[in-house]
């Protein structure tokens, strides 16, 4: 018996009308691949990630089965094609019925609209109105709140990491003075509208441009979070209504940007409620597995993609999609002294899962506007590409390892890792403590082979000043190791079972702390 598309959750009336409808197909399968050219449908950048990430070619990096289309374009035109989710849009006088009896096809949704619902889509906030002359501290508060000075002072900008934005537009970005050097050095890598399938970006909307300047503006008044990354820029949004096409859109430009071997993916866009007649989710499909979003992005991290998304802006309310996905970064908002912001979306997801997972400024961000001024911006749409930015840095200095490896290491180094709630998620992130953790994945052997399992506990951990260390052996000797293997702090003591260390001559950053010369616990100095 055929079914309706699950993911939505919900039942969509079939409706046989003569006028020209648009449909949402879903197909059975692929058919008969006996072969495809690897080359043809991957770049040898994304080649490169896929190998890192151990990801094999399987049936989601086949094409959708040509003459499953050509016997769709017999009943109507086929417009948009997503090969992960095997699905494609159709504009057809053919009543659903007569689509759904195809042998091929397995659920159908009438892409129908009724009344819009559009409204606080994006927030807008006044221009800055201070006077006085910005410079880097314009972005100051949001950059350190996160470790990206940190980062950044290591040399780590982003540089030769290829991230994808997935917006509404990008209004008026290639003339304003903020992405000067992004144009200038050629780093604006791959273009595209999904929903007009065309090339021309800079226009429609201006969120496109303010999360981008959040995440690559570069001028003496003002640092994004990585300042000299590459940039793959993707209108999946359409502003001017909110139906599940968009969604369809936004699995589109995850597949173009696995294509071309992005890194990285920033959605700053979330999805809930829509126009009428379309089919609103509910909470409980905020599973991670049944939206169409989620779908498509459950696809592009198994393709080894980074994808960090906002967490949605309905707070007290929860999140909307795709927050909800697994193994992915979605990011609340907090105001400049580290408060959570009354709209920023509260967790969990419906499965039970921590989200958001962490959280950065939202709040009287820093942002650009299309004229180039530097303005505060108010959305979980900020925190998403500030943090996206410093994720970039982070997969600049640590080229070889994969995306769970990043998405841990984010999610570790926030300040409430080991008791998150469903506000801050695991807390708000530190840049440098999550390189710290990314390089005890990569530390010399010597020190990969210290045992990390101990007899004895380390408390508060992490920790910015004392800490506690208790063992029902008598304590004699503690020292503390860095990253690297040298040893940087040693403490003899006469035999006891506890003991209080000041810690505050130790930098931000991961140790090694070895006790009685016998087995290692790992310490985090925030």
């Amino acid at each position: 018996m055929k079914k309706y598309l699950a993911f939505l959750g919900s039942l969509i009336l079939i409706i046989a009308v003569s006028a020209q409808n648009r449909y949402l197909v879903s197909l059975t399968d692929k058919g008969n691949v006996s072969s495809i050219n690897i080359d043809d449908v991957l770049s040898p950048r994304a080649i490169k990630n896929h190998i890192k990430n151990g990801v094999m070619l399987n049936e989601l990096d086949f094409p959708v089965q040509q003459t499953y289309l050509n016997k769709l374009s017999e009943l109507g035109s086929v417009i948009k094609i997503s090969k992960w989710l095997n699905a494609v849009i159709i504009t057809s006088s053919a009543p659903s019925q007569t689509i759904l009896n195809l042998p091929f096809v397995s659920a159908i949704e009438v892409l129908a609209t009724g009344q819009t619902y559009t409204k606080g889509k994006f927030k807008i906030e006044d221009k800055l109105n201070e006077n006085k002359t910005l410079n880097y501290d314009s972005t100051f508060q949001q950059n350190t709140q996160i470790g990206v000075d940190c980062i950044h002072d290591k040399g780590f900008l982003g540089e030769n990491v290829l991230l994808a934005i997935l917006d509404a537009g990008f209004q008026g970005m290639d003339t304003i003075l903020a992405f000067d050097s992004l144009f200038l050095e050629n780093r604006v890598v791959d273009m595209y509208d999904f929903v007009d399938d065309d090339v021309t970006v800079f226009e429609k909307h201006f969120h496109g441009t303010w999360v981008s300047s959040v995440i690559a503006g570069n001028q003496v008044n003002y640092i994004g979070s990585a300042p000299h990354v590459s940039l793959c820029l993707y209108i999946t949004e359409d502003v001017t209504r909110e139906v599940h096409e968009e969604e369809f859109d936004l699995v589109r430009g995850l597949e173009r940007a696995d294509s071309v071997g992005a890194d990285l993916v920033n959605i700053s866009l979330g999805y809930f409620t829509f126009d009428t007649l379309q089919g609103d989710y509910t909470y409980l499909n905020m599973d991670g597995q049944t939206t169409i979003s989620a779908l498509g992005i459950q696809a592009a991290t198994s393709r080894g993609l980074v994808i960090v998304t906002s967490a949605g802006n309905s707070g007290p309310n929860n999140i909307a999609t795709p927050c909800d996905a697994d193994s992915i970064l979605c990011v609340g908002a907090t105001d400049t002294n580290n408060v959570i912001a009354s709209f920023s979306s509260v967790g969990p997801s419906a499965d039970g899962r921590v989200k958001p997972d962490v959280a950065a400024t939202g709040k009287n961000a820093m942002c650009v506007d299309t004229d180039g001024t530097i303005r505060r911006c108010n959305g979980t749409s900020f925190s998403s590409p500030i943090t996206c930015g410093m994720v970039a840095c982070l997969m600049q200095s640590h080229p070889t390892l994969t995306m769970m490896d990043i998405v841990n290491s984010v999610r570790q180094s926030g300040h409430q890792y080991s008791t998150p709630d469903n506000l801050y998620g695991y807390g708000i992130p530190n840049a440098c403590i999550a390189d710290s953790l990314l390089t005890l994945l990569e530390v010399p052997i010597g020190i990969k082979e210290m045992k990390l399992e101990s007899d004895f506990d380390i408390y508060p951990n992490p920790s910015n000043d004392y800490i506690t260390i208790a063992s029902f052996e008598g304590i004699e000797l503690v020292e503390f190791y860095s990253m690297q293997g040298k040893l940087v702090k040693q403490i003899k003591l006469s035999e006891s079972n506890s003991v209080l260390i000041n810690c505050n001559d130790l930098e931000k950053g991961i140790y090694l702390v070895q006790v009685n010369h016998s087995m290692h616990h790992r310490l985090i100095i925030q």
